[in-house]
């Protein structure tokens, strides 16, 4: 058995890529260009669309391709959730204080879903800046 060289997770002697990351079971992170990917670019955009990421996340059959980017994105999607409630705490203590981050946290969780949506337009396997090193 061997183990994936960037998440650690255990790969069949058949796999190519890490069924957890996408990582290439040679360590590399290119993936390669077949036509599964442009079919699977539909997938990946719906990664950076909030509660839309529970499609790519969930369907059986996906490329490691777009089972990278659906873990990207539920990771911003949770992240997005928490930091909503924590707002809404904020906001409830300090209302002016609250609107000004709630509206700075909400500015940076769409820089981040355009990030990976280019991303995916680039046929690119990249984590996301800040938060690309949560799994």
């Amino acid at each position: 058995m061997a183990f994936c060289s960037k998440c650690g997770a255990q790969l069949n002697e058949s796999e190519r890529f890490c069924p957890n990351c996408g990582t290439a079971a040679d360590g590399s992170s290119a993936m390669p260009n077949t036509a599964a990917h442009s079919t699977g670019t539909l997938m990946g955009i719906l990664s950076y669309l909030g509660i839309l990421v529970l499609i790519p996340y969930f369907v059986k059959e996906q490329t490691p391709f777009v089972r990278s980017h659906a873990i990207r994105g539920i990771n911003l999607f949770l992240l997005e959730v928490i930091a909503g409630a924590a707002v809404g705490l904020l906001g409830a203590v300090l209302p002016i204080i609250g609107g000004i981050v709630g509206w700075l946290v909400s500015l940076a969780a769409l820089a981040l879903s355009i990030i990976g949506i280019i991303n995916v337009c680039n046929k690119e396997d990249k984590d996301l800046p800040v938060i690309g090193g949560i799994r």
